[in-house]
């Protein structure tokens, strides 16, 4: 399936967002829990990226002529059984996250936040290049075929 142009301005919107993280100093967890201006940024853009994540699948499944699912987690999962991504539960984690932020935020510690901006950033990567790799039709399953 070739990528479409919504999908693809959605991956680099992505791309663009996890470039802003990587950009910002967090400091240490302490200093980052002090830091609300910081925290809130990153909260923020930790959520924009998770709904670019979100978007690209519900993108995908349409383009396949797939019903979405009720959640997003589990149109992960689709992706996953279609051969789209290896595996979409440590996807659904950061959907879970998003949740969380978006109706229970007043209650998001931030040492959650500041764990997931410097251990998870690379998840997003790899979720954007396994769309592209499907999308060139170089599926998950297909790749481990060749040596690599």
């Amino acid at each position: 399936m070739p990528i479409n142009g919504v999908v693809e301005s959605k991956l680099r919107f992505l791309e663009q967002t996890l470039a802003d993280l990587e950009s910002w100093p967090l400091g240490t967890q302490g200093e980052f829990a002090h830091n609300s201006m910081l925290r809130r940024a990153v909260e923020r853009a930790l959520q924009l990226a998770i709904e670019s994540m979100i978007d690209v699948a519900e993108r995908i499944l349409a383009a396949r002529r797939l019903s979405p699912a009720d959640t997003a987690g589990q149109n992960l999962r689709r992706l996953q059984e279609i051969g789209v991504l290896k595996d979409a539960e440590r996807y659904a984690e950061m959907v879970r996250f998003r949740n969380f932020i978006v109706h229970r935020y007043e209650q998001i510690e931030p040492q959650i936040i500041y764990r997931l901006a410097t251990t998870k950033l690379s998840h997003f990567r790899d979720f954007i290049d396994e769309i592209r790799k499907a999308c060139a039709g170089q599926t998950p399953e297909a790749e481990g075929t060749d040596g690599r």
